[in-house]
């Protein structure tokens, strides 16, 4: 049986699916009780409060979402190192990887830059893989690049590779009551909002807050989002739209490295 390029990429995907799993039962744990409530008294202005705070999330959550990133985006780079070709696997293999530019639409300095970059990975592989490999770009996508499934992953990949990939939740829904004196402090840092009310109107602090809306991964100082469900999408997209793309390819012509590099030898 003749050994397929894209046989180590079905392996990672795999992988990543198990990783995946894992974080979207941390996420659906956490959203069963994403909020903690206090209560309290102000003896000295007589007033009821009540805190409503959101927990933080379990860091084990961007492990997990790291680890379901790194297996597809390596998988893809590993299964690029298969199909090159043997004189670019021979002189230059640091700069082997599958190639995901940004969006290479606009005319300025910079996208020249990476248009250059993206035409130079290419000549690495032979004209059919190349081919395959060209039409999968983002660029290429009827809608924006930044929505196409490869080019989030590899945004979310480039975050992960230097700091933790931010996870928002939209917050809870809170319908204060109208009373007379009542007041509403938020306090943003500590993700967490106070009601209070003079002591009389205590029954009005009986407040049950919606679950949040959404949660999303995101990036620093940015407005960039998208729903932790576009994970799963991402995955098929590798699964169903990538991997049917390079099966035909096979490695005939290039033996795959192989996975022990020590001899056995005899100790006497």
């Amino acid at each position: 049986m003749i050994p397929r390029a894209a046989w180590y990429l079905v392996t990672k995907t795999e992988r990543a699916k198990l990783h995946l799993d894992a974080f979207n039962g941390h996420v659906s744990a956490y959203m069963k009780e994403p909020h903690t409530v206090v209560t309290k008294y102000d003896a000295k202005n007589r007033r009821h409060i009540k805190r409503f705070q959101l927990k933080a999330f379990d860091s084990v959550l961007g492990m997990e979402l790291g680890e379901f990133l790194y297996c597809l985006r390596s998988g893809l780079d590993q299964m690029a190192w298969q199909m090159a070709m043997p004189d670019a696997r021979r002189d230059s293999p640091k700069d082997i990887y599958f190639p995901i530019p940004e969006d290479l639409s606009k005319r300025d300095r910079s996208s020249r830059d990476r248009r250059r970059n993206y035409a130079k990975a290419l000549r690495r592989f032979p004209h059919d893989v190349r081919r395959q490999i060209n039409a999968l770009q983002p660029h290429k996508a009827s809608g924006p690049a930044q929505g196409h499934p490869l080019w989030q992953l590899n945004k979310l990949c480039n975050i992960d590779k230097h700091k933790l990939i931010p996870i928002h939740s939209r917050g809870i829904n809170l319908f204060v009551p109208d009373v007379p004196g009542i007041k509403v402090q938020n306090f943003d840092y500590e993700d967490a909002i106070e009601v209070s009310v003079p002591e009389k109107y205590e029954s009005h602090l009986d407040l049950k807050p919606t679950l949040p809306d959404a949660i999303e991964l995101g990036e620093w100082n940015s407005d960039w989002r998208i729903p932790v469900q576009r994970l799963s999408d991402i995955h098929s997209f590798i699964t169903c739209t990538v991997i049917p793309r390079f099966e035909p390819f096979n490695l005939a012509d290039v033996p795959p490295e192989p996975l022990r590099v020590y001899k056995v030898t005899p100790v006497y």
